[in-house]
């Protein structure tokens, strides 16, 4: 049985990032989506959560997401 703990290196990731760590893009199925900053990862469900420049909320699969541009 499964804890819900995924394995993808995305995942783990996101579960080291602040919430309101800033991001560029998220790539989800390679398809590229604006973010303005990581939200929150719900470990139980793996939903990554990112906020856009628009105010609007970016949820996904993080074992979906191929890349994240983070700012530094």
């Amino acid at each position: 049985m499964s804890d819900g703990r995924s394995r993808s290196a995305v995942c783990r990731l996101l579960r080291t990032l602040d919430p309101g760590t800033p991001v560029n893009e998220v790539f989800v199925n390679g398809e590229s989506e604006p973010a303005d900053y990581f939200a929150s990862l719900d470990s139980d469900s793996n939903l990554a959560y990112f906020v856009q420049n628009d105010g609007d909320l970016l949820v996904a699969d993080c074992n979906r997401i191929d890349m994240i541009e983070i700012d530094t």
